[in-house]
């Protein structure tokens, strides 16, 4: 019997907000140089868009109250909002090697390593400049000061691996990354510090602006669980401390619509946590219970969600049935149908994503 709770264990993969300003000022920097690496003007375009907003989310967040900032915040951010929009990204990105380097403590340091080697932040079908992404986690990790030589090498096999196998499932990293928390470039949480900078951004993809972006981007994602700090903590914690947040209503609760963002957000946390078990928890005291855990808890978040795959499957098959009863036009059947035929397909693919994850654990832990 494991004696080691998922709150000990999201405690310890858990970022202080210095460690996550480091993490968005890298990965700020990522983007830079991925813009200045495009060749496509139009592309130029919208990934330059997306950097700005990136960066003034980010600044938002590490300074929610400019005129009473925390000691540990550099210097460089005190006249911040003072500079043009190309500047202030400049700036931004520029205190990567800084922060990186005060990033001391050997699990943060790998936490934010696979941040930066998941991080996949477009939806419309962008992709990173290879050689440009390779250069900025290379240079990210010889900066973060916890990182041992060669991490960043038995990550990225790792990571190779797990995307591997996934395709071999039909689960591409691309279509559950992207769009996500993590790919708002507003993943890490810590203890709800970023909760208001999720709720604009996700508000604003809704196309609304101000306190009204903010309020329908925390309903978005469960508001409670999100304003309690429980959702998208570095590592995957989330999948650790429950996966109710997601759904409105909990992930099996009938009648309760399970939203697209949070099954892509659930397989995409999943591959984290996969390198975090690897990574991270391997050097911890406990490792074997503190795995076992993660298992544990990965398999919860499985029954959870194939309770709600049963449930869909249900509602989509009565609603066909009561479709053939009626006018064959009835569009809003229509419509109702498939909508939880795109809930399904999510919640599947989330589904396989842990339990190809759960499967790659060691089988001495998981036994």
């Amino acid at each position: 019997m494991t004696n080691v709770t998922a709150d000990e264990v999201v405690e310890e993969l858990r970022l202080t907000p210095q460690q996550t300003l480091a993490l968005r000022t890298m990965q700020a920097r990522m983007l830079l140089a991925d813009v200045n690496a495009e060749s496509k003007n139009d592309t130029v375009v919208s990934k330059t868009e997306y950097l700005h907003s990136f960066v003034s989310e980010s600044f938002r967040t590490a300074v929610p109250d400019p005129t009473d900032p925390a000691e540990w915040l550099p210097d460089d951010l005190a006249t911040f909002e003072g500079h043009t929009t190309d500047e202030q990204v400049e700036i931004f990105a520029g205190l990567a090697p800084v922060l990186a380097g005060q990033v001391r403590d050997r699990s943060a340091a790998l936490i934010v390593l696979v941040e930066l080697l998941t991080f996949s932040p477009w939806d419309d079908g962008s992709k990173w400049d290879k050689k440009s992404r390779v250069s900025s986690l290379e240079l990210a990790a010889t900066e973060l000061a916890g990182l041992r030589d060669g991490d960043l090498k038995t990550m990225t096999e790792e990571f190779e691996s797990l995307m591997k196998a996934l395709r071999r499932k039909s689960v591409r990293w691309g279509r559950v990354a992207a769009a996500t928390v993590v790919g708002a470039g507003i993943g890490v949480l810590t203890a709800g510090w970023a909760a208001p900078a999720i709720g604009g951004a996700i508000g604003g993809a809704m196309g609304l602006t101000g306190a009204a972006a903010t309020s329908a981007g925390l309903a978005a994602l469960g508001g409670g669980s999100l304003a309690a700090g429980g959702f998208g903590i570095a590592g995957g914690t989330l999948l650790l401390s429950g996966v109710g947040g997601f759904a409105f209503a909990g992930a099996a609760a009938a009648g309760t619509r399970f939203s697209p963002l949070a099954s892509r957000t659930i397989a995409a946390e999943a591959v984290k946590l996969d390198l975090v078990a690897r990574m991270v928890l391997a050097d911890a005291p406990n490792r074997d219970e503190k795995i076992r855990r993660v298992v544990e808890s990965l398999q919860e978040t499985i029954n959870d969600l194939s309770d709600r795959t049963k449930l869909l499957v249900d509602r989509i098959e009565s609603l066909k049935a009561e479709k053939s009863s009626a006018d064959a036009e009835n569009t809003t059947l229509r419509d109702q149908i498939k909508a939880l035929k795109a809930e399904l397909d999510g919640i599947r693919a989330a589904t396989t994503t842990l339990t190809v994850v759960r499967d790659r654990l060691p089988k001495s832990v998981t036994a």
